[in-house]
């Protein structure tokens, strides 16, 4: 298989699978759960738009040539660039999307006030690492019409930082859960599947890995072999966004994993009794370190809770459904 046709069997099988994903999400957090939808659900729909459109060009820039090793009479090799820088722009303000995306996930089910700080600071920096990126992607290390990594020194070395960053953002959303969940009431094996859920970003950055290794390659690589190796950079850029969108939305699916009784058995067994106790932190009782320092301090969370209950009649966030027993 060419790099061509490498491209469109990726893209059109991600763009199948993120959107079968996207939009049960977007079910979930509208149907299933009262006003479940958040900022975090707006961010990713944002990335998905951003995800299709990037697409729409990738696929138009191929229609006139963009990898193509043979030669027909539509190709015009100028548009071809147009379309690919514009699909290029596209994916890396995505790519920084999907990340505030995935913070917003973890702010919304957090409690301690520590977490949430350090939460809202990382949504700043990855804020500005996006807009600093897409400048030099988009607009200094434009070379030909296009993004080039390899077209200078300076160049290549921001692409370093950017792809050394990027893996060290993911593996912090990723990690960040096992921190969150570590001292909630949740049962053992409910815990885990949080955890997991929320993690599964930690995959995406399996393609940023290999995205490193390309630039590497690149920098010293010419001629034929550096078109090469500017398609496969292409190809897993695509796949790095397709797998942290379907990373990102996984977590909002808990309930309709509630369908698999392996699973959630012992959640149906034991019921939601004590729902009302608790309010809609049942189950996720997060940084538990500062509500177990005293009997007061439990109160008070379980009191907030009630007032919660009783002034939103119903308006529980969609993370905190996604770990309350059913």
């Amino acid at each position: 298989m060419g790099h061509r046709e490498g491209l469109l069997a990726v893209g059109a099988l991600f763009l199948i699978l993120d959107s079968i994903v996207v939009f049960s999400r977007v079910y979930v957090r509208t149907k299933v759960i009262t006003r479940g939808f958040g900022w975090d659900d707006f961010v990713l729909c944002l990335t998905y738009i951003g995800f299709v459109i990037s697409h729409g060009l990738l696929f138009t820039a191929i229609h006139y040539g963009y990898a193509a090793e043979d030669e027909q009479s539509w190709y015009n090799k100028k548009k071809a660039t147009m379309f690919t820088y514009g699909y290029q722009t596209t994916l890396y303000v995505s790519a920084g999307l999907v990340k505030l995306a995935v913070a917003l996930v973890l702010l919304r089910i957090s409690i301690s006030r520590g977490v949430r700080l350090l939460l809202i600071g990382s949504i700043v920096i990855v804020g500005i690492w996006t807009i600093i990126t897409v400048v030099f992607a988009s607009g200094i290390c434009v070379t030909g019409g296009s993004s080039n990594w390899a077209g200078s020194v300076r160049c290549t070395q921001v692409a370093y930082f950017r792809t050394i960053s990027n893996i060290f953002i993911d593996y912090f959303y990723a990690l960040l859960p096992i921190y969150i969940l570590r001292s909630s009431k949740m049962k053992t094996r409910l815990k885990l599947i949080a955890i997991f859920l929320l993690g599964l970003g930690i995959f995406a950055s399996t393609a940023t890995i290999v995205k490193l290794v390309i630039i590497v390659r690149l920098s010293y690589a010419k001629g034929k072999v550096a078109d090469e190796l500017h398609y496969d950079l292409a190809l897993w850029a695509d796949v790095e966004l397709s797998l942290a969108i379907l990373a990102a939305s996984a977590a909002a699916l808990r309930p309709l994993l509630r369908h698999i009784p392996a699973l959630f058995d012992d959640t149906s067994k034991h019921g939601s009794s004590n729902t009302d106790d608790n309010g809609p932190y049942h189950e996720l009782v997060v940084n538990s370190r500062d509500a177990n320092k005293n009997q007061v301090g439990d109160n008070r969370a379980v009191t907030r809770s009630k007032t919660r209950e009783s002034s939103a009649a119903g308006a529980a966030s969609s993370d905190e459904e996604l770990f309350r027993v059913p």
